[in-house]
């Protein structure tokens, strides 16, 4: 994955509102949600069906409870 969109879909996880998805695994391709649910390897598979060529960044989205240090 190059560095540059590692970057921009790491900016964007950081950034966005992504209550909706909270506590759920999600994918984001080119700077958005492309997959969402409670598995990572299915939300990876999913995308990677979806967007073959492109690069996938899975990340969890914490619940409003979890304290991140």
């Amino acid at each position: 994955m190059s560095e540059e969109i590692k970057d921009k879909n790491y900016e964007f996880y950081i950034n966005a509102d992504l209550s909706e998805y909270a506590g759920k695994w999600i994918a984001i391709v080119d700077s958005k949600v492309v997959a969402s649910g409670e598995r990572a390897d299915t939300i990876y598979d999913e995308a990677k069906r979806n967007y073959p060529e492109k690069e996938v960044m899975l990340a969890k989205v914490p619940t409003s409870d979890t304290l991140i240090l």
